[in-house]
């Protein structure tokens, strides 16, 4: 059902915390202060005040009954001379929101399916079926056209099948994202991207199901073993000139790291494929908020701080993991989330240092700081 909301033009003086920013507010800089969405506290309106922020727009609903348009609340800033707003409609967006999800859903389980039968073949007959493979990667690449917004579909997609199988086509559409958003490559380019991440682990096809889904710990080796994946696939493709060379090295390389930490070859950043590097980000990131057998599922707040803290470290290229994380943390505003204390609510402020700075707004309207809670976390994202 549409809602009536109007917006406001405060002078900071007039806010008061509780109020919802209406638009997005920058530092003199053009660097982001508040997004838009964000509930006010104390310390933001002291924030505001010490960049010599003028005015901001708040939004607020108003009471559809009679004509009032601002409700009676403490609030709202009492009416003046400098406060002004206009009043309209938000249209109802939901069924459309659901018929572009309803399609999404239904392309990406179409992909996992295929990607299932393609794989079969692989290990019972070893042979890889390039024309589908081939299909699969165009119909990724509209998925990936999609933009940051795919990702929250990727995290809350029900997996019907083998953890394999979902996390190749997400890695595919993860690496897609992520290579338009650094440029890393063409348009020709992107669909050797996304197929590289279709097909970057392969390789595990090979490995014995008992020490893959392994639910313990690996010993050394068990481990030597797994590590060895993007060889075993390396070495398969020779068998097929359909495969080109951006994407053997970027299935071969995705393991490795910039300062030469990674596996199978430790070679270093001069000598890693730029697919390899994207592939190393998306594979990550989805193999840490990803449901499996092994190792343990975290919210992307969590493997957003991990993908940055290699970053400063040195094992990822910030040329392809800075605009990714930057666009991940824009798109995670406003969503729901759980605590660690077993409470929904829906993040209203986060900043890039970490989850550990965030405001969570809960449905009784209470607002917690997340960064003066030292026994809370945000451990999942709900929708």
């Amino acid at each position: 059902m549409a809602e009536h909301y109007r917006f406001a033009q405060c002078k900071i003086n007039q806010l008061s915390p509780g109020l919802e920013l209406g638009e997005t507010v920058l530092s003199p800089g053009g660097g982001v202060l508040l997004h838009e969405g964000t509930i006010l506290t104390e310390r933001q309106i002291q924030l505001m005040t010490l960049y010599q922020v003028d005015s901001v727009r708040v939004r607020f609903v108003v009471q559809r009954a009679g004509t009032e348009a601002i409700p009676d609340t403490p609030l709202v800033p009492e009416m003046s001379e400098d406060f002004t707003g206009t009043e309209y409609c938000e249209p109802d967006i939901a069924a459309t929101a659901a018929d572009h999800e309803n399609e999404f859903l239904h392309i990406y389980n179409n992909a996992v399916k295929d990607l299932k039968k393609c794989f079969a073949r692989v290990r019972l007959e070893k042979h890889l079926d390039c024309d589908l493979l081939d299909a699969i990667a165009d119909s990724l690449m509209g998925l990936a056209s999609r933009g940051i917004g795919a990702t929250a579909l990727l995290n809350t997609t029900v997996r019907s099948e083998d953890y394999l199988f979902h996390h190749s086509v997400n890695v595919g559409i993860l690496a897609g994202i992520i290579g338009s958003l650094s440029g890393a490559c063409s348009e020709f380019q992107q669909k050797s991207l996304i197929l590289a991440g279709i097909l970057h682990d392969l390789g595990k096809l090979e490995i014995p199901v008992q020490v893959l889904y392994k639910a313990g710990q690996l010993n050394e080796e068990e481990l030597n073993l797994v590590r060895q994946h993007p060889a075993i696939a390396f070495k398969f493709f020779r068998n097929y000139k359909a495969i080109s060379d951006p994407v053997r090295y970027g299935v071969l390389q995705h393991h490795e790291r910039d300062d030469g930490s990674g596996y199978p070859l430790h070679t270093g950043s001069a000598k890693n494929h730029p697919i390899a590097k994207v592939l190393g980000i998306a594979d990550v990131y989805d193999a840490m908020t990803s449901k499996k057998v092994y190792g343990v599922e975290v919210s992307p707040f969590a493997a957003i701080d991990t993908i940055q803290a290699d970053t400063f470290s040195g094992k990822f290229s910030p040329k392809y993991s800075t605009p990714f994380l930057h666009e991940l943390c824009q798109t995670l505003i406003g969503r729901y989330v759980m605590l660690n204390d077993g409470r929904t609510g829906q993040l209203v402020f986060w900043n890039r240092s970490g989850r550990e700075n965030c405001l969570v707004r809960f449905s009784d309207g209470k607002v917690v700081d997340i960064s003066n809670q030292n026994r809370l976390k945000i451990t999942k994202l709900v929708c």
